[in-house]
């Protein structure tokens, strides 16, 4: 069962890899296929002339009597036609401008099917050309054949000749010494015989000599041809086609293979071991990644906006399960939008009816005052120092129920300062003050802080980006809240493509791809569109009882605390 959910997510996953550069794969095949018709269309045509010879078997005319033809090896017909005697009378016939390397360069002999016929074809830019070569090429193959086979025809009647002459020669040797000579009777007979079986001989050879010219013929002879042979632009076509879609394939597999990135909820899940709490959309139009935007007052029924109300959610759940007031919100580099979320997920909360206090604990290059437009003059470097009090760096940003502890100025030693025994009483005076407390802190990679404040907050909030976070980082990063002893209640998935996700609904797909309008529910052509909210569920009162819902003040209204003086 295991084996088959890997394999289904594996194929998930390169599913995903498709549809995510499907246009590059595209464009790749495009290329490829552009630049073969291109090529196709500038070669010149050839084409192709074929002309067929029987090759038919013959008598070894060193044989006697009854002897059987010779058995055909064709593929010894096949290199004698693209010998470099053939070619040499082809060349005479065709004329001392084609030189012979031209000539075998552009000529073709197979063997037609199980048969004794030797199929010849040349190439030329020129049809009537190839067709006259292809015509030589068989002809002078006879002609060569018919030569050889001529010539051990004349060298076998050759030697037969020279021994009627000898036994002849004897014969008169005989005649000569008389008729009473020893044993001249008895060796003249057999000298006669020999005579007269030679003389058959002889004349077997001289009979068999008139069938050479049979030896091949031309059964078919090119004609000129009407159409090229190449290119073949259809072929060519079709090849490019297959090649480039593999090439486009086998690239984007590589570059998702060195790809760092996480890719995917799922993948994301599966490396961390804690829920993805919310995914956050890319927004098309917010261009500037350094812009300190609250998308919750300035797009409040925009899918982002959503997408932090799922957060806030979600985090009041987890604080209905377990003691959960003090989040911190970190990632492992910069720019992965942790003070982005700690903001919106703050204003989200308040928005719920808790009592909030958002903390810039990135004392190093605080950015908490620049989302809601105050100054950082007192904050948490100063309540840390013991120069102001909770009350006064507590700063009213205008949202009910949220209060802002800017980062004030810069230290000498900020981890020194968040290691002093003040930041305990200071979370505790929050901690009372409030309902949850969010702290913003630097990444785990670049300084230390995070690592101090891991045990001292009640969870922690991973922050990944979609489009740049990579694997070895994060599990760094991962590595080093556990040794610090952080307790990560879920990750959000930032910036992220829900076209790219293979664990992200299909519906949620489109619904994020709308282009909503800031605050009216119509899209960007001026229709008015229904906008999808689910219903949030009352959460459990996070003081752990389950029976009764939390009373929690109504939205816009400032609640009150006794013994509190930070929402006076």
């Amino acid at each position: 069962m295991s084996t088959t959910a890997e394999q289904a997510s594996e194929l998930r996953d390169q599913l995903r890899v498709i549809r995510t550069h499907k246009w590059q794969i595209a464009l790749i095949t495009l290329l490829v296929t552009g630049t073969a018709l291109f090529g196709a269309f500038r070669r010149t045509p050839i084409y192709e002339a074929r002309s067929e010879v029987l090759v038919r078997p013959i008598v070894n005319p060193n044989s006697s009597g009854l002897a059987l033809p010779q058995p055909l090896n064709l593929d010894t017909e096949r290199l004698v036609v693209l010998s470099q005697t053939v070619a040499a009378k082809v060349q005479a016939a065709a004329g001392p401008s084609i030189s012979l390397n031209e000539l075998l360069g552009n000529v073709r002999v197979e063997v037609a099917g199980n048969t004794e016929v030797l199929a010849i074809s040349y190439d030329s830019p020129a049809p009537a050309t190839a067709a006259r070569l292809a015509n030589a090429f068989a002809a002078a193959y006879v002609d060569y054949r018919t030569e050889q086979i001529l010539d051990q025809y004349t060298a076998a009647a050759g030697a037969v000749q020279k021994r009627v002459n000898n036994v002849r020669d004897q014969l008169a040797t005989l005649a000569s010494h008389g008729a009473d000579a020893t044993g001249s009777p008895a060796e003249r007979d057999t000298l006669v015989a020999q005579l007269t079986v030679l003389t058959q001989r002889l004349l077997d050879l001289q009979a068999n000599q008139s069938t050479v010219e049979d030896a091949g013929q031309i059964i078919q002879r090119a004609e000129i041809p009407t159409a090229p042979v190449s290119p073949n632009k259809t072929r060519d076509g079709a090849l490019a086609l297959f090649a480039g879609l593999l090439l486009g394939l086998g690239v984007v597999f590589l570059r998702e293979r060195l790809d760092d990135r996480v890719k995917g909820l799922e993948e994301l899940e599966k490396r961390l071991g804690v829920p993805v709490i919310a995914a956050v959309p890319r927004a098309g139009d917010w261009r500037r990644r350094e812009e300190a935007k609250l998308i919750l007052l300035s797009e409040p029924r925009s899918p982002i906006s959503e997408s932090y109300r799922t957060l806030a959610t979600g985090v009041q759940y987890s604080a209905s399960q377990r003691p959960l007031k003090v989040l911190m919100i970190t990632s492992s580099m910069g720019g992965e939008g942790k003070s982005t979320t700690a903001s919106n997920l703050a204003v989200a909360l308040a928005q719920a009816g808790k009592r909030v206090i958002l903390v810039s604990a990135d004392l190093r290059r605080s950015r908490i005052h620049q989302f809601f437009n105050v100054t950082n003059d007192v904050g948490m470097v100063e309540l840390l120092a013991g120069d102001a009090r909770l009350a006064e760096g507590a700063k009213s940003v205008g949202v009910p129920n949220l209060r802002v502890v800017v980062g004030g100025r810069v230290p000498d030693n900020p981890a020194a300062l968040l290691g002093s025994p003040g930041l305990l009483n200071l979370i505790g005076d929050m901690r009372d003050s409030s309902d949850f407390v969010v702290i913003d802190t630097p990444p785990v990679l670049a300084v230390a802080d995070a690592s101090i404040l891991a045990p001292i907050v009640d969870g922690t909030i991973f922050i990944v980006d979609g489009g740049r976070a990579g694997r070895s980082a994060m599990q760094r990063s991962w590595s080093q809240l556990g040794a610090a002893g952080a307790r990560v209640i879920g990750a959000v998935y930032n910036n992220f493509d829900p076209g790219e996700s293979t664990g992200y609904p299909y519906y949620y797909s489109r619904y994020y791809r709308q282009d909503y309008g800031p605050a009216n529910g119509t899209s960007s052509n001026g229709h008015s569109r229904k906008l999808w909210r689910p219903r949030a569920k009352k959460p459990a009162s996070p003081n752990g009882s389950q029976g009764r819902a939390a009373k929690v003040p109504a939205a816009g209204a400032e609640p009150t605390q006794r013994d509190s003086v930070v929402w006076r």
